[in-house]
């Protein structure tokens, strides 16, 4: 199955690059960005799981493996987005470049494919390595080390870079936590893991833990962006305040609320985490699409479109997920063997 889906991923690839105008490197764009940070953000919460040694990550370990071999399709994925540089970011054009010297060095189409070959190549030697049966307590920490920066750097060349004009700082690392959340919550869901399992509490105060770092990471931006009053940084939100308002106002901040709310009671039950993990990853989709869509440069894809791609890259990903991944998996007893690393 994973022959099939990186051939249907290559064939997509080649017409996208081949017949795709600036409609479908947008809609392309959002697509990958969606299952790269779900890929990622599985990296990151198996290496917190080995890190802390949480009995939370028994129940789920095998799809977030599964998620975390997913990168090689992802690197796949990801060569419409650096063929279409040109069309994607505004910072091509001499005229509306960035003026900052670091800025302008590192905004540079060659540097732009360069690193981004970079964070994929990391990420897939990382998802790899987490994902061989056993613990990893040491790995983890390495990987965690490696996930911070480059997650931070690809979220500014990817996402926020198509703003000449803001320097955000905590934004990159917002969307991976953000992957993180909606990694664990489609885990979750995936493995169904038993109302009685032992790890069931921790995952409880998982969920909550992460969605509240989503809900603190977000707010705090705007409201230091608020405090500062800044055009550049203001004109971020305006933009997306108009329009763009519904998509968070009216679906992602409100799942995310009801989310934290649902999962503050302990003892959730099998109701309610389900509950919380499907508003979890509504609010994932809305809030990247609501920061994703309102720069794109060039045109303006139909939300059908948004979600035609988004669902068309996703069935390849699942299918390379539920690809058998050969001897060593995730359920086997020897996962549960010491840390070796």
């Amino acid at each position: 199955m994973k022959l099939l889906a990186a051939l249907a991923v290559a064939l997509a690839v080649a017409l996208a690059i081949g017949f795709g105008g600036p409609v479908l490197a947008e809609a392309w764009l959002a697509g990958f960005l969606l299952w790269t940070l779900l890929g990622v953000g599985a990296i990151g919460v198996l290496a917190l799981g080995h890190l802390l040694r949480e009995e939370w990550l028994a129940p789920v370990r095998p799809p977030l493996e599964a998620a975390a071999r997913s990168l090689p399709l992802l690197a796949l994925m990801a060569l419409p987005v650096l063929w279409s540089v040109e069309t994607l970011y505004p910072w091509i054009a001499e005229e509306t470049g960035p003026d900052d010297g670091l800025r302008a060095a590192m905004l540079q189409p060659t540097g732009f494919r360069l690193r981004a070959a970079g964070y994929l190549l990391v990420w897939a030697v990382l998802g790899w390595w987490l994902a061989r049966p056993g613990r990893h307590q040491g790995l983890s920490a390495l990987a965690l080390t490696l996930l911070l920066p480059t997650m931070t750097l690809a979220g500014f060349d990817w996402v926020l870079s198509r703003d000449t004009a803001w320097y955000p700082s905590l934004q990159g690392f917002s969307l991976w936590v953000q992957g993180l959340a909606a990694a664990l919550a489609a885990a979750i869901l995936a493995g169904r893991p038993h109302p009685d399992s032992d790890g069931l509490p921790g995952l409880e105060r998982a969920l909550l833990t992460l969605g509240l770092a989503v809900l603190w990471l977000w707010f705090s931006q705007f409201i230091v962006v608020w405090m500062a009053d800044l055009p550049e940084e203001s004109a971020w939100y305006l933009r997306r305040l108009g329009d763009w308002g519904w998509v968070q106002l009216g679906l992602a901040l409100p799942a995310l609320l009801l989310a934290i709310a649902l999962a503050a009671p302990p003892d959730h039950g099998r109701w309610r985490m389900v509950a919380v993990c499907w508003l979890l990853l509504v609010q994932f989709g809305a809030h990247l699409w609501w920061v994703v869509r309102p720069d794109a440069p060039v045109a303006q894809p139909a939300p059908w479109l948004d979600l035609a791609v988004a669902v068309g890259m996703g069935a390849a990903w699942l299918l390379w997920c539920l690809s058998p991944s050969g001897p060593a998996r995730a359920s086997d007893p020897r996962s549960r063997l010491p840390a070796t690393g």
